[in-house]
């Protein structure tokens, strides 16, 4: 079990608990404005929100198939697809930056909901661009680079002890990245909408433990004092959590 699966494993039986995560995955699909009776595949899908949304979207004439590689977030997911009555949904364990399980121009759309911060973005472009036919939409969300505002004190101090830690957003949290990135994976941008997740402020050792905990970033407990006395400068912001993202819709060229 590699360290992202172990990870989402254990975060699997709250993800879907967050309405902030609903939110953002129901937005992705409005946005993309999904064609009744499309193909879907919902790369990296967790708990399934977004299929979920996408299924109602395209109705049941169409398909969705979400793909992840935890096997506790697809086993939440078929709780709540159980539970939803919606019969165009089937999950599948797999890599969503590799779909070695589907054949070339299998699908009409690919969603990404809030989950290419954990993903190597040229892969997983190059295989979107493989799955999808010609001509067929990818619509992602991204966080922009350098939030939400406790993670990136949480580089700033890992870096101040001496422990470099990259933005996961650097590839993708712009507009100019993610054009970028996506042209040189063979897709045309349509459109970015610019946007902001709202999230409930948390004490500040409470966001140590959610970073110190992510498989993206290196123990440093060294960082820790350093960043609890920075984070109570934030005591009384209550946009502390929030986070500025990007929608972006593309087509493959």
């Amino acid at each position: 079990m590699g360290l992202n699966e172990s990870y989402f494993d254990q975060r699997a039986s709250t993800y879907g608990d967050l309405s902030w995560h609903v939110g953002y995955a129901e937005r992705l699909v409005e946005l993309a404005e999904l064609p009744p009776g499309s193909s879907v595949l919902d790369a990296a899908t967790g708990t399934g929100l977004a299929a979920l949304a996408a299924a109602r979207a395209i109705g049941p004439v169409g398909e969705v198939v979400g793909v992840d590689i935890s096997a506790g977030m697809l086993r939440e997911a078929e709780v709540l697809l159980a539970k939803s009555g919606l019969g165009n949904i089937r999950y599948q364990k797999a890599d969503a930056t590799a779909l070695v399980e589907f054949s070339p121009e299998s699908f009409d759309v690919v969603l990404c909901s809030s989950s290419v911060l954990y993903l190597d973005a040229g892969r997983a472009l190059a295989a979107w661009h493989r799955v999808l036919k010609p001509g067929g939409m990818l619509a992602y969300s991204a966080m922009r680079a350098g939030f939400p505002v406790s993670s990136r004190v949480f580089r700033e101090c890992a870096a101040e002890v001496g422990v470099p830690v990259a933005d996961p957003m650097a590839a993708l949290g712009s507009e100019r990245a993610s054009r970028d990135a996506c042209e040189k994976a063979g897709f045309r941008v349509d459109r970015i909408v610019s946007d902001v997740v709202r999230r409930p402020p948390l004490p500040a050792a409470e966001l140590w433990r959610s970073n110190a905990r992510n498989p993206l970033n290196p123990e440093v407990p060294a960082a820790e004092a350093r960043y609890l006395a920075r984070m109570a400068e934030f005591a009384d912001d209550p946009s502390i959590c929030d986070m500025p993202v990007l929608f972006v819709i593309a087509r493959k060229k």
